[in-house]
């Protein structure tokens, strides 16, 4: 669900299959799109919330042989930066600093719906940016996926464990179909976006990379008393019955570029 807490150790590995879930899903279509915005060789590209790193090593092979790429996150323990043209570095978007006016393309999936001030997060995006250059963007809206029948015991963990993120102040479900107000209330110009949902199935990767983030999550939700433990297992085991078939939540990316 927050793809930038840290996983707790005894979390890790759950963490790690996640990772390869999302990049299994959703590597394609990033990297797909920054191709039809014309990402080249010889750009220096920065990805932001790297993960596990499969995007940035994507960037690496599509900037090689003269470009570079900086990859960052918040939790350093599941990325492997082992191309020549990428650059790894624990960093925190929203209060540590980057070279200004550096990249030709500043890259996040996945981040903004889960940090406080995603307004200073992009603004740090922005100003990292040269002059003419693009920021990507890319977080869920969960609305499409709410407006459908849940399995019941699935429906109860969903919604609670989304009440209790968003009880922190700092989670918003919805981020991506607010994407293109937050890059223009940045100065971002020439802004754009597209969404895309897909059919999730139960025991699946189009399931399981939700599905283990619950899971991930789930001693800590029943501690809580969100759900109780029987609600939380029945839960988990509807939605990987083969038999359960979800619309996705609506997947937004959006992009601008940097005055000249």
């Amino acid at each position: 669900m927050n793809d930038r807490f840290r996983a707790p150790d005894e979390t890790a590995d759950l963490e790690r299959k996640r990772l390869q879930y999302l990049a299994t899903l959703f590597d394609e279509p990033t990297i797909s799109r920054l191709r039809r915005l014309e990402v080249r060789p010889g750009w220096c590209c920065l990805d932001i919330g790297a993960g596990s790193g499969s995007v940035a090593r994507a960037l690496a092979a599509l900037v090689a042989p003269d470009g570079e790429v900086l990859a960052t996150d918040v939790d350093d323990r599941f990325v492997e930066a082992d191309d020549a043209h990428l650059e790894f570095r624990v960093h925190d978007v929203t209060s540590e600093g980057l070279p200004a006016d550096t990249f030709d393309l500043a890259h996040a999936r996945n981040v903004l719906h889960a940090v406080g001030d995603r307004e200073t997060a992009v603004r740090m995006m922005v100003d990292a940016t040269k002059p003419g250059g693009l920021v990507v963007v890319e977080d869920p809206d969960w609305s499409v996926f709410d407006d459908q029948p849940l399995p019941p015991h699935f429906a109860k963990l969903h919604r609670a464990s989304q009440d209790a993120y968003a009880a922190t102040g700092v989670y918003d479900k919805n981020m991506g179909g607010k994407l293109p107000r937050l890059l223009a209330s940045a100065g971002l110009v020439d802004i754009e976006a597209e969404g895309t949902v897909f059919m999730m199935h139960g025991g699946t990767p189009s399931m399981e990379w939700y599905v283990l983030g619950l899971e991930r999550s789930l001693k800590d939700i029943v501690d809580a008393g969100v759900v109780d433990a029987a609600t939380a297992d029945a839960a988990l085991a509807e939605v990987r019955d083969r038999d359960c078939h979800l619309l996705s939540p609506l997947r937004v990316t959006a992009w601008g570029r940097k005055r000249r």
